[in-house]
Protein backbone atom coordinates (compact mmCIF):
# COMPACT_ATOMS: atom_id res chain seq x y z
CA UNK A 1 0.00 0.00 0.00
CA UNK A 2 1.28 3.52 -1.09
CA UNK A 3 1.54 5.86 1.77
CA UNK A 4 2.45 9.86 2.59
CA UNK A 5 3.00 10.23 6.01
CA UNK A 6 3.24 13.94 6.83
CA UNK A 7 6.47 15.85 7.38
CA UNK A 8 6.00 16.53 10.92
CA UNK A 9 9.84 17.74 11.43
CA UNK A 10 13.31 18.48 9.74
CA UNK A 11 16.37 19.32 11.38
CA UNK A 12 18.43 21.01 8.94
CA UNK A 13 22.80 21.10 8.59
CA UNK A 14 24.17 24.53 7.98
CA UNK A 15 26.95 22.40 5.71
CA UNK A 16 23.95 20.51 3.48
CA UNK A 17 20.96 18.16 4.30
CA UNK A 18 18.91 17.21 7.26
CA UNK A 19 16.93 15.08 8.98
CA UNK A 20 13.53 14.18 8.18
CA UNK A 21 10.61 12.86 10.48
CA UNK A 22 7.76 11.80 9.38
CA UNK A 23 4.38 10.35 10.98
CA UNK A 24 0.99 8.87 10.08
CA UNK A 25 -2.03 6.88 11.39
CA UNK A 26 -2.37 3.62 9.90
CA UNK A 27 -5.25 0.74 9.74
CA UNK A 28 -3.60 -3.13 10.24
CA UNK A 29 -5.30 -5.85 8.70
CA UNK A 30 -4.80 -9.44 10.11
CA UNK A 31 -1.65 -10.71 8.94
CA UNK A 32 0.90 -8.83 7.02
CA UNK A 33 0.60 -5.41 6.00
CA UNK A 34 3.15 -3.91 3.49
CA UNK A 35 3.61 -0.38 3.29
CA UNK A 36 5.69 1.83 0.64
CA UNK A 37 6.50 5.61 1.32
CA UNK A 38 5.73 7.92 -0.72
CA UNK A 39 8.07 11.19 -2.07
CA UNK A 40 11.34 9.64 -0.44
CA UNK A 41 14.35 11.64 -2.29
CA UNK A 42 16.72 9.56 -4.05
CA UNK A 43 19.51 11.97 -2.06
CA UNK A 44 18.03 9.65 1.35
CA UNK A 45 20.81 7.47 3.43
CA UNK A 46 18.91 4.22 3.46
CA UNK A 47 20.98 3.25 6.42
CA UNK A 48 20.10 5.92 8.17
CA UNK A 49 16.24 5.17 7.91
CA UNK A 50 14.09 4.11 10.79
CA UNK A 51 10.90 3.25 11.22
CA UNK A 52 9.10 3.22 15.07
CA UNK A 53 5.68 1.79 16.03
CA UNK A 54 3.90 3.94 18.52
CA UNK A 55 1.07 2.03 20.12
CA UNK A 56 -2.30 3.51 20.64
CA UNK A 57 -2.91 1.23 23.28
CA UNK A 58 -1.03 -0.94 25.78
CA UNK A 59 -2.16 -4.39 24.53
CA UNK A 60 -1.65 -3.55 21.00
CA UNK A 61 2.99 -4.20 21.77
CA UNK A 62 1.62 -8.24 22.32
CA UNK A 63 -0.44 -7.99 19.13
CA UNK A 64 1.52 -5.39 16.70
CA UNK A 65 5.18 -6.06 15.75
CA UNK A 66 7.57 -3.97 12.71
CA UNK A 67 9.09 -7.66 10.60
CA UNK A 68 11.16 -5.64 8.19
CA UNK A 69 12.38 -2.54 6.88
CA UNK A 70 13.51 -2.59 3.02
CA UNK A 71 15.22 0.94 1.43
CA UNK A 72 17.34 1.05 -1.86
CA UNK A 73 18.83 3.75 -4.07
CA UNK A 74 17.61 4.15 -7.54
CA UNK A 75 20.35 2.82 -10.71
CA UNK A 76 21.99 6.06 -10.62
CA UNK A 77 22.58 4.77 -14.51
CA UNK A 78 19.08 4.39 -15.66
CA UNK A 79 18.08 7.59 -13.67
CA UNK A 80 20.07 9.49 -15.58
CA UNK A 81 19.45 8.37 -18.89
CA UNK A 82 15.50 8.98 -17.91
CA UNK A 83 16.76 12.18 -16.70
CA UNK A 84 18.50 13.14 -20.04
CA UNK A 85 15.73 12.22 -21.85
CA UNK A 86 13.10 13.94 -20.09
CA UNK A 87 15.72 17.03 -20.75
CA UNK A 88 15.72 16.67 -24.09
CA UNK A 89 11.61 16.21 -24.54
CA UNK A 90 11.61 19.88 -22.32
CA UNK A 91 13.83 21.44 -24.79
CA UNK A 92 11.75 20.21 -28.17
CA UNK A 93 8.54 20.96 -26.45
CA UNK A 94 10.02 24.60 -25.39
CA UNK A 95 11.24 25.01 -29.33
CA UNK A 96 7.67 24.32 -30.41
CA UNK A 97 5.97 26.64 -28.00
CA UNK A 98 5.56 29.43 -30.20
CA UNK A 99 2.45 27.49 -31.72
CA UNK A 100 0.38 27.53 -28.64
CA UNK A 101 -1.49 29.75 -26.77
CA UNK A 102 0.17 32.51 -24.48
CA UNK A 103 -1.17 30.72 -21.32
CA UNK A 104 -0.54 27.37 -22.43
CA UNK A 105 2.89 28.23 -23.38
CA UNK A 106 3.73 29.68 -19.70
CA UNK A 107 1.90 26.85 -18.24
CA UNK A 108 4.36 24.08 -20.32
CA UNK A 109 7.54 26.15 -19.67
CA UNK A 110 7.48 25.91 -16.08
CA UNK A 111 6.80 22.57 -16.63
CA UNK A 112 9.88 21.87 -18.61
CA UNK A 113 11.95 24.49 -16.69
CA UNK A 114 12.01 22.27 -13.65
CA UNK A 115 12.70 19.13 -15.68
CA UNK A 116 16.07 20.92 -16.98
CA UNK A 117 17.07 21.41 -13.75
CA UNK A 118 16.30 18.00 -12.48
CA UNK A 119 18.80 15.69 -10.91
CA UNK A 120 19.61 12.16 -9.50
CA UNK A 121 18.93 13.63 -6.11
CA UNK A 122 15.72 14.85 -7.34
CA UNK A 123 14.33 10.79 -8.61
CA UNK A 124 12.53 8.88 -5.83
CA UNK A 125 14.58 6.15 -3.45
CA UNK A 126 12.68 3.35 -2.20
CA UNK A 127 11.40 2.95 1.44
CA UNK A 128 8.89 0.11 2.02
CA UNK A 129 8.27 -1.94 6.09
CA UNK A 130 6.04 -4.83 6.71
CA UNK A 131 4.11 -4.97 9.62
CA UNK A 132 2.44 -7.76 11.45
CA UNK A 133 -0.90 -7.53 12.87
CA UNK A 134 -2.81 -10.84 14.88
CA UNK A 135 -5.92 -8.63 14.65
CA UNK A 136 -7.47 -5.60 13.11
CA UNK A 137 -6.35 -2.04 14.90
CA UNK A 138 -4.68 1.21 14.03
CA UNK A 139 -1.27 2.34 14.99
CA UNK A 140 0.81 5.43 14.56
CA UNK A 141 4.10 5.21 13.08
CA UNK A 142 7.00 7.53 12.78
CA UNK A 143 9.50 7.28 9.77
CA UNK A 144 12.89 8.96 10.44
CA UNK A 145 15.95 9.27 7.93
CA UNK A 146 18.90 11.34 6.78
CA UNK A 147 19.28 13.07 3.54
CA UNK A 148 22.94 14.24 2.02
CA UNK A 149 21.69 17.19 -0.23
CA UNK A 150 23.65 20.37 -0.39
CA UNK A 151 21.06 22.08 -1.78
CA UNK A 152 19.15 22.45 1.78
CA UNK A 153 21.04 24.38 4.01
CA UNK A 154 20.79 26.69 6.13
CA UNK A 155 23.20 30.04 6.98
CA UNK A 156 23.01 33.33 8.94
CA UNK A 157 22.73 37.22 7.66
CA UNK A 158 22.49 40.64 9.84
CA UNK A 159 20.79 43.81 9.14
CA UNK A 160 21.70 46.69 10.81
CA UNK A 161 18.92 49.19 11.34
CA UNK A 162 20.60 52.74 11.74
CA UNK A 163 18.85 55.29 13.77
CA UNK A 164 17.98 59.12 11.94
CA UNK A 165 20.43 60.52 14.11
CA UNK A 166 22.98 58.30 13.00
CA UNK A 167 24.33 57.92 16.73
CA UNK A 168 22.51 54.07 17.41
CA UNK A 169 21.64 51.09 15.74
CA UNK A 170 19.38 48.42 15.66
CA UNK A 171 21.12 44.90 14.59
CA UNK A 172 19.07 41.94 13.78
CA UNK A 173 20.18 38.45 12.92
CA UNK A 174 18.27 35.87 11.01
CA UNK A 175 18.31 31.83 9.93
CA UNK A 176 18.14 31.66 6.09
CA UNK A 177 16.97 28.20 4.62
CA UNK A 178 18.51 27.75 1.30
CA UNK A 179 16.07 24.86 -0.36
CA UNK A 180 16.69 23.97 -4.34
CA UNK A 181 15.87 20.90 -3.53
CA UNK A 182 12.64 19.08 -5.86
CA UNK A 183 11.11 18.59 -2.18
CA UNK A 184 8.98 20.90 -0.23
CA UNK A 185 8.57 21.01 3.62
CA UNK A 186 5.40 23.08 4.66
CA UNK A 187 3.78 23.81 8.06
CA UNK A 188 6.80 21.82 9.67
CA UNK A 189 8.59 22.21 12.75
CA UNK A 190 12.23 23.46 11.93
CA UNK A 191 15.04 22.43 13.92
CA UNK A 192 19.14 23.89 13.13
CA UNK A 193 22.09 22.02 13.61
CA UNK A 194 25.91 23.05 12.95
CA UNK A 195 26.61 19.24 11.63
CA UNK A 196 29.80 18.50 8.77
CA UNK A 197 29.23 14.68 7.70
CA UNK A 198 33.11 13.40 7.84
CA UNK A 199 34.77 13.17 4.79
CA UNK A 200 34.94 9.39 4.90
CA UNK A 201 31.56 9.18 4.93
CA UNK A 202 30.79 12.02 2.45
CA UNK A 203 30.89 9.95 -0.42
CA UNK A 204 28.67 11.59 -3.33
CA UNK A 205 26.07 9.29 -5.02
CA UNK A 206 27.49 8.46 -8.02
CA UNK A 207 31.07 7.01 -6.13
CA UNK A 208 28.45 5.46 -3.97
CA UNK A 209 26.70 3.53 -6.98
CA UNK A 210 29.96 2.10 -8.09
CA UNK A 211 31.26 0.92 -4.52
CA UNK A 212 28.05 -1.11 -3.78
CA UNK A 213 28.14 -2.60 -7.56
CA UNK A 214 31.69 -3.26 -6.53
CA UNK A 215 31.04 -4.80 -2.84
CA UNK A 216 28.53 -6.84 -4.18
CA UNK A 217 30.43 -8.89 -6.12
CA UNK A 218 32.41 -10.54 -3.70
CA UNK A 219 32.38 -11.94 -0.30
CA UNK A 220 34.67 -9.70 0.87
CA UNK A 221 33.17 -6.93 -0.69
CA UNK A 222 30.05 -7.82 1.04
CA UNK A 223 31.40 -7.80 4.89
CA UNK A 224 33.40 -4.35 4.26
CA UNK A 225 29.86 -3.48 2.42
CA UNK A 226 28.26 -4.33 5.80
CA UNK A 227 31.59 -3.11 8.27
CA UNK A 228 30.78 0.93 6.43
CA UNK A 229 27.43 0.44 7.10
CA UNK A 230 28.05 0.24 10.71
CA UNK A 231 30.26 3.37 10.59
CA UNK A 232 27.84 5.37 8.44
CA UNK A 233 24.62 5.00 10.80
CA UNK A 234 24.13 9.02 11.55
CA UNK A 235 21.81 8.58 14.42
CA UNK A 236 24.82 7.06 16.18
CA UNK A 237 26.88 10.01 15.15
CA UNK A 238 23.53 12.64 16.65
CA UNK A 239 23.35 10.82 20.06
Amino acid sequence: MLIDPRVKSIIIFNEGGGIVKREIKLTLQTGSNNFEIQNIPASFDPNSAEVKLKYLKPEDKTHITLQQTITSLPDIKNANQLIEREKSAAQNIISHSIDFTREMRDNISNICEASSYKTYADMNGIFEFIVNSSRESEILVEITYFINDIRIKWNTTLHVNINKSGKTAEIEGFLVIDNQTGFSYNHVDLGFAIYKIPEDASLNLMQEQEQQAYFQSSAIGQDLQQSRKKTQRLKNLML
